[in-house]
Order: structure tokens, then sequence, then C-alpha cells
């Protein structure tokens, strides 16, 4: 009851969402398109439910090929392939909401592990399998316990711990402390 409960949930408060964010997200698709060479979206590679591969929908936030450049695919603080605008997105978290799209796609969910790069991936190793039981999700226990300012092990805790305790007050309470903090 509780999958069908969440994945009606998702459709509906992504569409939601979407629509509401609407005359945010049109003009950023405008500034994106005259600016940071012309890029709008960023498709990446990322791992999900039993380790099925997809491609995150983002907004691109860095030069083109960047990952060619500098760092590769890791992203350093104060990241020169990062554009102004880029900068901005990030720092508000609204590159993210094109990951909307991954939810209606059945691909991601609201609540749940972010979904990581491979090489994030493979470095769980034997907690891997039961992190990535779940759908990954746009936030989770681990993005409102620090985000980025964790290290990988105490992601991990965080992730694990969401999956073992799952339910919808929780993902209720996840969604409410993300809106909060951001």
């Amino acid at each position: 009851m509780y999958k069908f409960f969440k994945r009606f949930l998702d459709i509906l408060v992504s569409s939601i969402t979407l629509i509401i964010f609407l005359p945010i997200f049109i003009p950023i698709i405008v500034i994106l398109r005259f600016s940071a060479e012309g890029e709008v979206f960023y498709f990446q590679e990322r791992y999900g439910i039993y380790n099925t591969k997809f491609k995150i929908w983002k907004f691109a936030t860095m030069l083109k090929n960047s990952m060619n450049m500098g760092t590769g695919s890791i992203t350093i603080q104060n990241d020169p392939r990062v554009t102004k605008i880029g900068t901005f997105l990030r720092k508000t978290s609204l590159d993210e909401l094109p990951n909307l799209l991954n939810v209606l796609q059945g691909q991601m969910s609201l609540v749940g592990p972010r979904p990581l790069v491979k090489y994030e991936s493979d470095l769980y190793g034997e907690y891997k399998e039961k992190r990535n039981s779940i759908k990954p999700g746009i936030t989770g226990l681990a993005q409102i316990q620090g985000r980025l300012d964790l290290s990988l092990q105490e992601r991990l805790y965080w992730d694990i711990k969401y999956v073992d305790e799952k339910s919808f007050n929780y993902d209720l309470i996840i969604i409410l402390k993300t809106i909060y903090s951001v």
C-alpha cells in the first residue's frame, strides 16, 4: 500500500510543483539558452533502484564538455567550469528542478537516497544493494542532515537508515524539512 500511495503522491506533487514553478522554469530556460553556451539541460547517467541506469535531468550549470576539463566528473568548490547563472542555480538548488521529470517518468521518487554516479555507487561496496533497493529521491534523509557537508560514510548511514525506516510520515517530515532548509 505504501508503494502505491508513494507513487501516487510522487505524480501528484511533481505535477503540481512543475505547474507552480513554471514561471521560474521558463525564464531559467531562456537565460540558459542565451548564455552558458546555449545548453539548457544536462543529462548524467545515474544509478537508481536495483542499480538500473537512467539519465537524470538537471539544468546545465557548467561549461560544455566540462567532463573533459579540470577534475572531470568531480566538482570542486569554486569550480571555474561552473557558469555565473550555474552558481546561482546550484546555490538555490533550482538546478535540481528538472529532477521532477525523472519522478514523473518513474525513475525517481520525491524522497529517497540521492541517485549516484557509478564511481560513487561502487564506493558503497556491500551496502550498495540495500541502498539501491528503493527508488532514489530528489531529497532524502542525508540531504536534510547536511547534504554535501557529510562524508561518504555519513551519507551512507542516513541513506540506509531511511531504507530501513521509510514511511509516509517519514517522507512528509523530510519534505517539510527540505522546504524549510531551501
